[in-house]
């Protein structure tokens, strides 16, 4: 039974990326034939694309959440439908695209996500050239070159007014055992809070996007805390499935996940870039404490009077 279960997954997973590949591939056809557009509506062209790549999206999502039956659960701020934002989280596992997803799905703006990627991805066959094409935001983690780049793709956003979740791993990448120590001893060193699930936030880029938008249609941030645990480890907590097993059986019952959601007007937050540095920060220790929490509430360390309040939303 074993083996017959490993060569129906390992087939499931193979038709599922040849799948997803393929229409993939497909829309990135419609997409280049959507630039002969641009000269008469260029926001008739940032729609289509958005629609397409948001069309991938959905596949994918669909297959996590339907047929993988990933059980989602939800708490925070409830927030508006169609609300455009600043997306922040934390960068636990390749598989945070598909909370962060959730959350977009269940409010009508899955089609309008913009990531901040590595720009070597846009040269990834499909998936890369289609978020190329739909404008998303590529860096090369350098601010002085990122700048200008970031810049022009802002300025564009906002003459078109582009409805966008805009988002952003401001920790600048997943987090690790060894890159958990290096983040604790900077801290130390820097006077700043020393945190045990989350690596340091870096500030400028996230300053620099407030900034942008202030006063423009973007008019909130969401901080969103990711978690995940896995059922069948007493120390499975924060640990998310590899790209494999999340493709190859059901989720359930071996995994959850969680996301908490919270929501802040870009029109409250500090002007000042220190003072806004500083906010940051203090929303990443107060992540620190929700996902230390929320540990205590898998493992059954707190009271049922105090226990994490969940919400399907």
């Amino acid at each position: 039974m074993g083996v017959i279960r490993s060569i129906s997954g390992a087939v499931n997973a193979v038709f599922y990326g040849v799948s997803l590949f393929g229409v993939a591939g497909t829309l990135n056809f419609i997409q280049l034939t959507s630039f002969v557009l641009r000269p008469f509506s260029e926001r008739l062209m940032v729609k289509i694309n958005s629609k397409l790549v948001g069309t991938v999206w959905k596949v994918m999502q669909y297959v996590f959440e339907r047929r993988k039956n990933a059980h989602i659960t939800f708490s925070g701020d409830k927030i508006p439908h169609k609300e455009n934002a600043l997306i922040l989280a934390n960068h636990q596992a390749w598989t945070d695209i598909y909370l962060i997803h959730s959350v977009a799905n269940r409010r009508d703006m899955l089609y309008n996500c913009k990531y901040f990627v590595k720009d070597s991805i846009k040269y990834l066959p499909f998936f890369g050239w289609g978020m190329w094409l739909a404008g998303f935001i590529y860096v090369q983690r350098n601010w002085t070159q990122d700048k200008k780049r970031i810049h022009a793709t802002f300025n564009t956003m906002k003459r078109l007014e582009t409805p966008a979740w805009i988002i952003n791993y401001v920790e600048g990448s997943r987090i690790t055992l060894k890159k958990l120590c290096e983040a604790q001893n900077f801290s130390r060193e820097r006077g700043y809070p020393v945190m045990h699930n989350v690596l340091l936030p870096r500030t400028k880029g996230f300053v620099s996007c407030v900034n942008e938008f202030r006063g423009s249609h973007i008019k909130y941030v969401y901080d969103l805390t990711i978690a995940y645990r896995q059922t069948t480890n007493l120390d499975g907590v924060n640990q998310a499935p590899s790209m494999v097993r999340a493709h190859v059986h059901s989720l359930w019952p071996e995994y959850e996940f969680h996301v908490n959601v919270r929501r802040y007007a870009i029109d409250d937050l500090p002007e000042d870039e220190n003072e806004l540095g500083n906010w940051l920060r203090a929303r990443w220790v107060e992540k620190d404490r929700i996902l230390t929490t929320l540990k205590k509430c898998w493992i059954g360390g707190l009271d049922d009077d105090l226990r994490w309040q969940e919400t399907s939303w």
